[in-house]
């Protein structure tokens, strides 16, 4: 099976809350938004940054400023629906909160609130916020 390349994102609203979304398709549960590196007119994959810009911006309606990389998270199983290797990156997300409609809800979480909400998160989300954390 191909392997899939992601970017996911770690985004602060207002300095102080995590942009997360719920999942209405499968696998069902919290995320952090992001998702797979398309393929531009020219036959190119989208770079991480153009992924995760893109990613954000459907998701949750924000512009997305980005700080920095947090790493790369590619371990197998991570996924139920394949192998996907994911650059997860940080920043600060601006604009006004919306869904995607029919595909996530979006709203924002104190990092606070993580660990008391870690069986909800999907993929392997809740390790990387808990990286995130550690940074």
């Amino acid at each position: 099976m191909k392997i899939e390349y992601c970017a996911d994102i770690i985004a602060l609203y207002n300095e102080q809350q995590i942009v997360v979304i719920e999942r209405f398709t499968f696998p069902f549960g919290y995320a952090l938004p992001g998702g797979r590196r398309d393929r531009k007119e020219n036959g190119k994959l989208e770079t991480v940054i153009e992924c995760a810009k893109r990613e954000f911006k459907e998701e949750t309606g924000l512009d997305l400023i980005i700080e920095g990389k947090l790493g790369i998270y590619d371990t197998i199983g991570r996924d139920p629906r394949g192998p996907k290797s994911s650059t997860v990156v940080y920043g600060q997300g601006t604009g006004i909160l919306k869904n995607e409609i029919e595909k996530t809800h979006a709203f924002l979480m104190h990092l606070q609130d993580i660990d008391k909400n870690k069986e909800k998160f999907t993929f392997d989300h809740y390790q990387i916020l808990c990286d995130y954390r550690k940074k």
